[in-house]
Formats: structure tokens, C-alpha cells, sequence
């Protein structure tokens, strides 16, 4: 909502304040110009205005101009807007001012056939003169204009535009300003180039900016220092050498990974699975991992900007997505805590009122490794939209859209909002970080009476509105469980990081008053706004056409090793046709209770208080729990693991797969971790490979502390033949064994070809072929 009276009054009382004017102007502007209806209250606002101020007349001429092109409007419009320049400048409104100089301008380069010449040196002008007092942020679409119309304007005047684009960017960077330094660099460097100017210091500069801002931010903060660096190489790879971006990644690494050891020690580096990764330490493969990430968020957020024109939409698609959320259903079967959950659980029925499910996705208590795995999710999206905002990608306008187009914040809350982004653009984090936490209540509370939820509570003697924390543990079916349980680990969970109360009572480190946490309250705010009003932003933008998605099982091989426990077992698993869910069914005879989980990329889990269930039966419930609240693919094609004969035959299979040879062998815990993948649990398989070695399918030989599984005796007859020889002990005798194929082989090979095997020598290589 543009609240322009309120606004109006704010910069009639203080002129300090007519910063907020002059942005609800920019927003009102925007949207007339895209042809979108104005709410009822700003409508309402307009009349209230007319006949004390000439905004409405205004207003009036740019929607019949931009909506029917009506030129004699436009031409009133332009008559209007100097008559407010005026008005503003007299009131030292020197924002406002400019905002009415840029609106001129524009209108008049949409009007075929006309110059802006004049306004543009109007605008010149006053700019010039009053540079220091006026916002960078209202200076900066004047000089993008200018280059949009540089055919209209002659070279003096260009050079005059260019002089004073450079004294901006050198004041900022006097200030250590750097975003707005660079800003207007960027600007800088396109009026070179228009006017066929030398553009090399310009880029110096740039680099510069960046080098000097990462020692700068170093001093604090080592993994804000990687960001700028990253950040510094993605817009000025094209002027640095080779040398010079190597030697900034690398610092950037280094950087990344000492910030990591002091600024998130909730990630622990033994949760890295180092076999598949490419680095030298955990700490470099987490550092590794979460630059992935965040250049995948970059990426999308780009692709989907560009694909649009529109940096708000790519937002509200990144708010969107799932899959920045962590999912707590996978996050505890990865420790399988579910103990006590039962006293939380909501409870589904079916349509004979017997309690048939329940789902744990309710329940209360945050899992106790949530924290390491929220902490890389999160700082990742942290550090993109950081950099986003750094390198000019996500601009201030872009948030001040979304807040527009949600309609719902009241006067005061939106000013506070507004200040917190004004000055977390400005890099004042801290100072945005103490507005932008309390105000995520107000947001909230907002949105909820703008869409006739009420956030109260019933008490004995009538209603009081909800804390925080009771709005988001009782809001589920608002927010969605898994933001929902987000939400209180962020703020207001003693079992999380509870921002919003260690702020409130002065608890907060300073070191934790910083940009990631900044930067992520604003993107939690806007989220929490588009997901309880999501059919404002949904009118406004549509469907999304693209949203960051958890992978799910399509073009995979089924892998049941997050599920498969050693008390608990695995009877029967299906995938849907198209291979997007997993479905797996698991039994605990402790419990007595049969769970059955729904993989679409997140994890859903229900429970059955019962066991040894037909397989009728489970289908049966199956269809009861699509019925009542999943969207569960009608055919599931299933396999099923509760007979005997299957388990053998699984694993006998994965033996098989692993044996090529006559000679050779597997040891027994590969085989257990194999099968454990295709849901047979490690209690199981070991009672199977008893049966399989009973029956003399396969043979279990002992060496070296390892249990060796063998389909035929020729291993054992080349390592008992070897080890009767003087001089080869069991070790090398067992490496020939390992060597040779089959006893064939073994018997044929000749002096240098037991020479191969390593520890064999000459002298040895003879004994054995004399033997």
C-alpha cells in the first residue's frame, strides 16, 4: 500500500523524513506507468489531497497518458510536475524534488518526436547544486535515463553528467560507501563508453572498491570479507588477469573457511562425506559446498530476472521455493528421533473414527541437529542475496515492490520496514537488524488481519494477541510446518537460535549482528508476507513459473539407507510411474507401530498403530491417507520385503554383483552397507548371509580382522597353497590371492608374473614356482 498521506504528513513534520515521501512516490509512479489499478485507499488518499496539492492532478494526467495515451495529458502532466518541483524545493523536499525532476524527464522521453534536453539540464541543474543533501538512490535512475536518451543531449552536457557521476562516486568512496561507490562507477563507465571515452581507471577503480572494502570487512567478519571477494571477481572478471582472480578466490577460500571456524560453529565439518569431494579438509569441502549453493541461488535469481525484467518477481519466486527450507522429516531420520514424539503428534482418522495415522511432522520439539543443517542452508541463501545486492542485481525498489503489492502492512509498520532496508542497503547492518527483527511480528499480525485471520488468542477474560512464538507454533496450517518449525528455531525457540529474544534482552553477541542475519530477516519477512497473502502476490504475478525444488527420486536407483534402521524394518518400498515419489512402508516391532513415508523431494512420515498388517491393509491406508492430505500418486508400483526368500535372493544379488571372478571375493561389511541401500536392514542381512553360508551358496573366510565373502574355494586354495611356502607370510600370500583371477591363472604364472604381486619378489617368485 502506498501510504501517501501518511507520508506527506511525516515530511510536513520533520523534513527528514520526506525520504519516505519521496519513495512512496517512486512506487505509486511505477505502478501507474505499468498500467496496474490503484487500491481503494490510495484512491481514497488522492481526494483527500485535491484542491490542497497537486499531486492528484498529476496522478490523473499519467494514467490517462499511460493508459490511453492521451497527449494532451502528457502535456499537463509535465506542467504539473514542474509546478511540484517547485512546491518541493521550497519545502527543501530536495528528494521529493528529484523524484518530480525524474518523473518529467521520463514522461517527456515517452512523448515520440520530443527532446528531453531541457528537463534533463533542469534536472542538471539542480542536481549539481544539491548533490550532498539528496539520496544516492534518487540520483542514480536520473543518470540512467540520461544514458537511455544520450541522442537528446549534446556532448557538454554529457561531459557535465559524467563529471558529476565521477564526484558522487568519489564522495561515497571518501565515506567508504562501496555499494554506492560502485554504483555509480557502473554508471560512470557507460557514459565513457557512450561518448567513446577511455573507460580503464573507471575499471581500476572497481577492482579497487572491492579489495579495499574485503580488508575493511575482514577486520570484521571472514566470511563477509569471501562474499566481497566473490563478489568483486563475478563483476570484474573481464579486468583482472589471471593471476589477479586466482589469488582472490584462493583468499576468498581461506577466508570462507576461517570465518567458518569462528563464526558458525554450528556446522561441523564431520558431516561432510569426504570420499566424494574434491578438497583437502572438511573445512575446504564445506567452504566448497556452500559456494555451490550460493552460486546456484545467484544463478536462479539472475536467469529469472532476466528471463522477466523483473528483480521483484525472481524474489517472490525464491521466496517461494522449497527447498531453502530444511525438511525436519529427513533431518530426523538421519538421527531417527522419534523418541517421546508420540505426546506432540497429530492424529488423522478414518472414515470409521479409528486413529489409523499420525503425522510427526507436528511435532513440537526442533530436532537436536537441525542447527547444523539450517546453519549451511541458510548461510548459503545469506550470503547470494548479500551479493546479489552488492553486485546491483536485487534493488531497493525491488523490495519496496513486494511490500506494494502485498497491500497489507499498516502505516507504521511499513515506515519501519522501509527504514530497515534503507539502511541495510546503506551496509548499516546492525542498526537494520534492530528495526527489521521486532517489526517481523508486525508484519505478521498485519498480513493476518489484511487477509481476516485473526491473530489472537482466547483468554478468561476475553482476547489478546499472540506472542511470536504461539503464532508460529499454532500458525502451521498458515505458514506450512516446515517453514513454521523454521521460524521458531530462527526467533523465538530456546531450542533454536531465538533471535528475537536474545535481541530483546540484550543477549545477541555483536559478532552475530551481522550481515547474514540482516540480510536473511528481510527475506524471512517478505516470505512470511507472500506466504499468508499468497493470493495478492499470486493475482499480481501468477503462478511462478520456476521455484528451487528438493530433487526428487526421477531417473534415480532407489536408496532406502536414510531409512533403514537396525530395530526397525523395511517391508515393502514403490515409486510412482513418473519416478518422482518414493514410498517406503517400515515396521517396529518395539513400538508396535507401522510408518509409512512419502518422498517427493521432503519427507512426510505417518504412523500406523499396528504391525504385521496385509498387504490389502496397507494399501488400504494408503488410499485413505491420499484421500485426506497428501496428493500421493494414484499407481505405485511396489516391491515388497517381507518374505525370506526375496532377502536371500537381494542379497545374493549384491554378492554376485561384486564378484567377477571365480578368484575373487567381497568383504561382508560392503555387502551390509550395499543392501542396506535396498531396505534390508543390517540384523536381517547378517541373519541371511548365516542362511546363504548354511546352505553353501557362499563361503565366509576370515583374514586381517576382515570377514571375506567367496562364491567358490579357489581364494582360499591360492592363499593356503602360498602360505605353506618359506618365506611368504599371510599378508602377501593373501594379496596374491587378490591378485589372480582364478587358481587356472594362479598355477600358469611363471617367475615375473608373480612378480607383479606386490611384496613378491625375485627370491620369493622362485620358492613359489620350485613349491
Amino acid at each position: 500500500m502506498v501510504r501517501l498521506l501518511d507520508r506527506l504528513q511525516s515530511a510536513q513534520s520533520n523534513e527528514d523524513k520526506e525520504i519516505h515521501f519521496a519513495l512512496a512516490l517512486d512506487s505509486l509512479f511505477k505502478n501507474i506507468e505499468k498500467g496496474d489499478e490503484l487500491s481503494e485507499d490510495t484512491r481514497l488518499e488522492l481526494e483527500e489531497m485535491e484542491g490542497d496539492y497537486v499531486l492528484p492532478e498529476i496522478v490523473s494526467n499519467l494514467k490517462y497518458w499511460y493508459n490511453e495515451e492521451n497527449f494532451e495529458s502528457a502535456l499537463d502532466g509535465l506542467s504539473d510536475l514542474e509546478d511540484a518541483v517547485k512546491v518541493a524545493k521550497s519545502n527543501n523536499w530536495l528528494n521529493t524534488a528529484t523524484q518530480y525532476h525524474y518523473q518529467r524527464i521520463r514522461l517527456k522521453s515517452n512523448l515520440q518526436g520530443h527532446s528531453i534536453s531541457d528537463e534533463a539540464e533542469g534536472a542538471l541543474d539542480f542536481i549539481e547544486t544539491n548533490k550532498s543533501q539528496i539520496s544516492p538512490r534518487f540520483i542514480l535512475p536520473l543518470i540512467e535515463i540520461v544514458l537511455e536518451n544520450t541522442g537528446d543531449i549534446s556532448d557538454d552536457k554529457l561531459k557535465r553528467w559524467e563529471k558529476l557521476t565521477g564526484e558522487v562516486s568519489q564522495s561515497h568512496q571518501e565515506e567508504n560507501e562501496f555499494n554506492w561507490q560502485r554504483e555509480y562507477l557502473r554508471l560512470l563507465n557507460e557514459l565513457k563508453y557512450e561518448r567513446g571515452t577511455d573507460t580503464g581507471e573507471v575499471e581500476n577503480r572497481l577492482i579497487d572498491s572491492y579489495r579495499k572494502e574485503a580488508e575493511l570487512a575482514g577486520e570484521r567478519s571472514k566470511l563477509q570479507k569471501a562474499d566481497i571477494l566473490r563478489s568483486g571477481i563475478a563483476e570484474c572478471i573481464e579486468y583482472m588477469s589471471k593471476n589477479e582472480r586466482r589469488e582472490w578466490k584462493k583468499e576468498a577460500l581461506e577466508a570462507r573457511k576461517s570465518g567458518m571456524q569462528s563464526e558458525l560453529k554450528e556446522i561441523r565439518p564431520s558431516d561432510i562425506d569426504m570420499e566424494n569431494i574434491d578438497a583437502e579438509g572438511p573445512e575446504e569441502a564445506i567452504a566448497n559446498e556452500m559456494e555451490h549453493n550460493t552460486q546456484v541461488y545467484i544463478k536462479y535469481f539472475k536467469n529469472m530476472k532476466r528471463a522477466t525484467g523483473s528483480g521483484s518477481y525472481a524474489l517472490y519466486c525464491l521466496a517461494l521455493s522449497s527447498s531453502l527450507i530444511p525438511d525436519p522429516n529427513r533431518i530426523r531420520l538421519s538421527a531417527e528421533e522419534y523418541v517421546f514424539s508420540t505426546m506432540f503428534q497429530k492424529k488423522l482418522f478414518s472414515p470409521e473414527a479409528h486413529t489409523f495415522s499420525v503425522d510427526p511432522s507436528d511435532v513440537e520439539s526442533i530436532p537436536t541437529n537441525y542447527n547444523h543443517f539450517a546453519a549451511g542452508k541458510m548461510t548459503s541463501l545469506g550470503n547470494a542475496l548479500y551479493r546479489l545486492i552488492k553486485e546491483g542485481h536485487l534493488s531497493i525498489s525491488d523490495v519496496f515492490h513486494l511490500f506494494f503489492i502485498g497491500n497489507s502492512l499498516s502505516a507504521d509498520t511499513e515506515a519501519f520496514l522501509n527504514e530497515g532496508v534503507i539502511d541495510l542497503y546503506d551496509e548499516n547492518h546492525i542498526q537494520a537488524l534492530f528495526i527489521l527483527i521486532p517489526h517481523l511480528e508486525g508484519a505478521i499480525v498485519d498480513t493476518l488481519r489484511s487477509i481476516g485471520r485473526p491473530a489472537y488468542t482466547v483468554v478468561d477474560r476475553g482476547t489478546r494477541q499472540q506472542l511470536l512464538g504461539g503464532l508460529f507454533r499454532q500458525g502451521k496450517d498458515l505458514f506450512g510446518k516446515h517453514f513454521s518449525l523454521y521460524l521458531r528455531y530462527r526467533y523465538t525457540s530456546r531450542e533454536g537460535l531465538n533471535l528475537r529474544n536474545r535481541i530483546s534482552h540484550g543477549q545477541l553477541r555483536y559478532i552475530n549482528a551481522n550481515y547474514l542475519n540482516t540480510v536473511l530477516t528481510l527475506f524471512d519477512i517478505l516470505k512470511c508476507m507472500i506466504t499468508l497473502n499468497g493470493s495478492s502476490y499470486i493475482e499480481y504475478f501468477g503462478i511462478p513459473q520456476k521455484t528451487l525444488s528438493p530433487p526428487t527420486y526421477y531417473g534415480r536407483d532407489v536408496d532406502l539407507t536414510l531409512f533403514t534402521d537396525l530395530n526397525k524394518n523395511i517391508i515393502g518400498y514403490g515409486r510412482s510411474d513418473d519416478e518422482h515419489t518414493l514410498l517406503v512402508i517400515r515396521e517396529d516391532h518395539h513400538k508396535e507401530t507401522t510408518e509409512i513415508f512419502v518422498d517427493q523431494g521432503r519427507i512426510n512420515r505417518y504412523q500406523i498403530d499396528d504391525i504385521g498388517l496385509s498387504r490389502k491393509k496397507l494399501k488400504d491406508e494408503i488410499d485413505n491417507l491420499r484421500d485426506e492430505n497428501l496428493k500421493i500418486p494414484e499407481n505405485i508400483n511396489f516391491t515388497w520385503l517381507d518374505k525370506e526368500d526375496l532377502i536371500l535372493h537381494t542379497v545374493k544379488e549384491v554378492i554376485n554383483e561384486k564378484i567377477e571372478s571365480t578368484a575373487d571375493s567381497v568383504t561382508r561389511n560392503v555387502v551390509l552397507e550395499e543392501v542396506k541401500s535396498r531396505g534390508i536392514n543390517e540384523t536381517v542381512a547378517k541373519i541371511a548371509l548365516r542362511k546363504l553360508q548354511e546352505d553353501e551358496e557362499i563361503l565366509v573366510f576370515e583374514i586381517h580382522d576382515n570377514k571375506e565373502i567367496l562364491l567358490s574355494k579357489e581364494k582360499i586354495q591360492i592363499f593356503e597353497n602360498l602360505s605353506k611356502v618359506d618365506g611368504v607370510g599371510s599378508r602377501i600370500a593373501w594379496q596374491a590371492a587378490c591378485h589372480f583371477d582364478s587358481k587356472e591363472e594362479f598355477c600358469s604364472a611363471d617367475e615375473d608374473e608373480l612378480q607383479e604381486v606386490s611384496g613378491v619378489g625375485p627370491e620369493r617368485a622362485r620358492k613359489i614356482t620350485d613349491s
